[in-house]
Parts: structure tokens; C-alpha cells; sequence
């Protein structure tokens, strides 16, 4: 089995810790490790280090080297210019494909939180031996524990098998973000599933695909598969960087395929995209408060306290606030109010002060 770490992104909603130089996957945001050298760790001792790739923008394949040092730099694929996510799982799946033509690959973001995760590699176990069987698709569905807007849904058929004693069940439909009251609906039923935006399948499946459904996409990886390690390998992947269309591979590819499964799961899960939600998943204090870093507070409860080391934060009388502390920034919001970071961005761009960004 191969893994396809995708580390792009921004990060924007975890500002001021995720920068644009260094955003929250190259970040140690929930544990001592960042969340890419916590991604990769997870999979071990299930996939090789060999057979590991990360591909993101090539302004970051120096500290993705410095963060994985054993890496090969020919397994860090960086992007000259970001177009979505179906270009960067197609440029993949045709390296992969070049280097094992019946490669099972899995399509995992370098930024989420699993705690579970003896279970995790046991659901990938599972969603290998479905994805090795044929042209499918394993998904890997996230039980909701709230009817959260913020993610996509799956919807489940009740047809469903076994693999090892993990349930595996036939894909519906992929939802966009729903409002409150159709996630609230949604979570009331037993058959959807957040979408995590995992997926197992073989490198052969991914570029019949993109064959079927999107002919232009199809046709550039093929100048570059015939490209790779000749002396035009780079300018061909520079060529057809520039003439591929900006695409989520969901548009792409996913909603027309078929033969898609969802293993629902729950394995402690957490995309990690607000303050709110690193709140959510670490273990407070007997106050409530979550604290990463130094504090000494009076009266002060349900906060999020996230400061560098070294740096004492001392508050009175606080309750359901972020407090994020870096050496030339300092964020306090209500809790509440974590999804509305992006705006505050835009404002400190109106200011002029990009350098902060």
C-alpha cells in the first residue's frame, strides 16, 4: 500500500499559529509533533516509509524535508502553482503508477487529528482488500457526533459486507456543506457519515477515471507519465501544471464514479479547522479550560489558552475565549466566533499589514 499525503492549504482559520510561510500542517498544534509528522507516524507500521509521497506548493518542500528527514526527495512532489486537489491526486497516482502499476494508494490530508489509531490502520487494512478487488472506491466515512455545517456528508445504502469485522457499505450520494437544519437531519438519520476526504483505491482506478470523466486532465498526466525520467521530465511538469484546469478531484472525479464504498467510522477524528475545534478535542482542565503553553488564571473558565513556550499568559474573570499568543501576534475571540478569522485576515489586509499573513 501507498499513501498520498496532501499538503496544501493555507490554514487561515488558525491564524495567528498558521502562517502562509507555514501553515497549520507544518504546525505543532495538538501534540509535540506537527500535524504532517503526526499524519505520516499514524501509518506506520502499515506503509513502508518508501512508500510514502507528499505532495505541496514547492515553497514548502523544504521544511516538508526538514520535518520528515528520512524521506526521499523524490517522494516530495511541490506544486509550481495550486490547482485544486484533482491535478495533485492525478500527478500522484501517475508516479505512482510508473513506479507499481497495481499500486493500492491512500488519499489522506496532512492536517487532520485521529486518536484512534490502531482502529484507523485496521479500517485501512480493510479498505485495501475492497479497493485491490476490482475498479472501487473506499471512502472513509466519519460518524457525526453533532450536525456540524462545516463538513460535507456521505450518504450510506443500507446494502453493506464485512471485511475482517469492519462494516462496509455502499456510497448514495456526496453532500455539499448542508445548512443547520438539513445537518441537523442528517445526523438524526443513521445513514450519513461526515465526509473526511480519505479515500483508498488503486493508481490504476484513479487514472481510469480521470480517463472517463475528465479526458483533459487525463490527457496532460499522460504526456507526463511518458515524460518521467527523461531529461523533459520537469518542463513537462511544468507545462502541464500551467494547462491543467483548477478542480477539486470531487468535481473532477468522484461525482460521476461509481462503485464507491464508505467504511463508517469512528476513531476520534477532527479536522482541526477552528480554534473551536482543538478546544473540542483536547482534555480540559478542572476548569475547562484547554492550555497549550504557560497560564495562570483566576476566575477564568471554558477558554482556549495557546501560547509559546516560555511566555506566561495570566487572565481574571474570563469565560469562552481564544487566547492564541506568538512572538508578534496576539488573536482574542469568543469561541463562538472561530469561524470568522477569515474576515479578520481580510481586515488586516486592508491594513497593510500583510507581513502578518
Amino acid at each position: 500500500m501507498y499513501a498520498a499525503i496532501i499538503a496544501g492549504g493555507s490554514g487561515t482559520r488558525l491564524w495567528p499559529k498558521s502562517r502562509q510561510d507555514k501553515p497549520k500542517q507544518f504546525q505543532a498544534l495538538y501534540t509535540e509533533s506537527t500535524m504532517l509528522q503526526d499524519t505520516v507516524r499514524r501509518l506506520d507500521p502499515l506503509i513502508p516509509q518508501d512508500n510514502i509521497f507528499v505532495i505541496a506548493g514547492r515553497s514548502h518542500e523544504r521544511i516538508i524535508c526538514e520535518q520528515l528527514p528520512w524521506i526521499n526527495p523524490a517522494n516530495v512532489i511541490g506544486e509550481p502553482m495550486g490547482k485544486d486537489t484533482a491535478p495533485a491526486v492525478g500527478v500522484i497516482a501517475t508516479i505512482i503508477h510508473h513506479r507499481d502499476p497495481d499500486a493500492v494508494i491512500l488519499i489522506s490530508p496532512a492536517d487532520h487529528v485521529i486518536l484512534k489509531e490502531m482502529e484507523f490502520r485496521n479500517i485501512l487494512k480493510a479498505a485495501e482488500q475492497v479497493a485491490s478487488e476490482g475498479q472501487n472506491i473506499v471512502t472513509i466515512g466519519i460518524k457525526p457526533t453533532a450536525p456540524e455545517t462545516g463538513y460535507g456528508y456521505i450518504q450510506m445504502s443500507e446494502n453493506m459486507r464485512h471485511v475482517d469485522g469492519i462494516e462496509v457499505r455502499e456510497v448514495v450520494s456526496f453532500k455539499e456543506k448542508p445548512d443547520l437544519a438539513t445537518a441537523e437531519e442528517y445526523v438524526s438519520s443513521w445513514s450519513y457519515v461526515w465526509n473526511s476526504g480519505m479515500f483508498v483505491w488503486s493508481a490504476k482506478t484513479i487514472l481510469n477515471l480521470f480517463e472517463a470523466h475528465s479526458p483533459e486532465i487525463h490527457k496532460l498526466l499522460m504526456q507526463y507519465a511518458q515524460a518521467i525520467g527523461t531529461p523533459d521530465e520537469s518542463a513537462v511538469f511544468e507545462q502541464i501544471y500551467n494547462d491543467f484546469p483548477r478542480i477539486s478531484v470531487d468535481y473532477a472525479i468522484l461525482e460521476s464514479a461509481s462503485n464507491i464504498s464508505v467504511i463508517p467510522a469512528s476513531i476520534g477524528w477532527s479536522d482541526l479547522g477552528s480554534w473551536y475545534s482543538l478546544r473540542e478535542i483536547k482534555i480540559p482542565d478542572t476548569h475547562g479550560n484547554v492550555v497549550i503553553g504557560e497560564h495562570v488564571g483566576i476566575d477564568t473558565h471554558s477558554c482556549l489558552v495557546h501560547g509559546e513556550r516560555g511566555r506566561l499568559i495570566a487572565t481574571i474573570g474570563l469565560d469562552n475565549l481564544v487566547i492564541v499568543d506568538t512572538d508578534d501576534a496576539l488573536l482574542l475571540l469568543p469561541v463562538g466566533r472561530s469561524q470568522e478569522i477569515k474576515t479578520l485576515l481580510d481586515e488586516i489586509k486592508k491594513h497593510g499589514k500583510d507581513g502578518y499573513l
